[in-house]
């Protein structure tokens, strides 16, 4: 089915990029959801990322009855995984905006209308929404952003101080046009690629509205990641430092942000002695902090020796 008319013609072209894993049991409300939105010129790019489950047949059903549906395979130039498959939908799409989603998540009706609007009247670069569990048990928080406008900014963003959810996230395809998702992070991809974004401007408008759904499952790989110790440990020490070395020189050697992935990863480190560490890990300690990079070293021996390490390690951290 073919959804053009003179209405649409002046209105931007939306790009939903969806990546997706063995979720043809999900996919398909994620897929209503997109269809029941108000706001109607979209495209919506799906990229599997090698499912062994039904997807194709699921989704394929969805393509067969809507045009603005398109499905692809990541190909091998890309690295399996979500970033993947992000960043060839990405090549795939041609929307003048961008909405990144996951593949077992809801949108609300209004969700793209409100977007487009917020983008046209404010003159802005981004947008960002809120969202809320839809399934989740009574402990779990919604997601809450209690930050302005003009307090968002690199530095506040890669502080943690700021952070939202990636598919509250809604961007001019312009200014992302050369910024990735790292494709050899298994976690923390969202810092990555928002800290990247940040380099390059902080104009944006917050909606204050639950404009996503969010699904909460036990089997998520986040939750599976947090409780293996000895996993969390090693991704967040090799996750920090991918962005550390990716994201530090383009930051203009901003020490604070240095500081913080830094720390990231000494504290793994001397947390699990079997992380493999990088071939220039301590030059990089000793290049960072100089002469109190003798506390690194000490907070190492201590660790070995006696299991604790807190002590050298706070003076690092202070004294830096």
């Amino acid at each position: 089915m073919q959804y053009q008319s003179n209405a649409m013609n002046n209105q931007p072209l939306v790009s939903v990029i969806i990546p997706t894993y063995n979720r043809a049991h999900l996919i398909g409300e994620t897929l209503d959801s997109v269809l029941a939105q108000t706001y109607l010129n979209w495209e919506c790019i799906i990229v599997d990322d090698g499912s062994s489950d039904n997807t194709d047949e699921v989704v394929s059903d969805y393509v067969s009855k809507d045009s603005r549906f398109k499905y692809f395979h990541r190909p091998d130039e890309h690295l399996p995984g979500g970033n993947g498959a992000r960043n060839y939908g990405f090549k795939m799409s041609q929307g003048e905006y961008v909405n990144w989603f996951d593949s077992d998540d809801l949108m609300v009706a209004e969700k793209l209308e409100v977007k487009v609007k917020a983008m046209l009247e404010n003159d802005v670069d981004f947008v960002v929404s809120q969202t809320k569990y839809f399934n989740a048990p009574g402990n779990i928080n919604d997601y809450k952003y209690d930050f302005k406008e003009d307090e968002v900014s690199f530095e506040s963003f890669t502080s943690t101080y700021i952070s939202w959810y990636t598919p509250d996230f809604f961007v001019s395809r312009n200014l992302v046009s050369n910024i990735n998702f790292n494709e050899q992070l298994k976690s923390g991809q969202e810092f990555n690629y928002i800290s990247k974004v940040l380099l390059k401007t902080n104009k944006l408008k917050i909606i204050r509205k639950h404009l996503t759904l969010r699904r909460y499952a036990e089997d998520s790989i986040g939750v599976k990641r947090r409780q293996n110790k000895d996993e969390y440990l090693r991704t967040t020490f090799e996750n920090s430092w991918i962005t550390f070395k990716e994201i530090y020189p383009l930051s203009g050697y901003n020490k604070a942000f240095g500081q913080k992935l830094l720390l990231k990863c000494i504290r793994s480190y001397l947390e699990q002695s079997n992380i493999e560490k990088p071939k220039l890990f301590f030059n990089e300690i000793i290049k960072f902090y100089g002469l109190q990079s003798r506390n690194f070293f000490f907070a190492v021996l201590s660790s070995r020796l006696t299991g604790k390490y807190q002590f050298f390690y706070n003076k690092l951290k202070v004294e830096n």
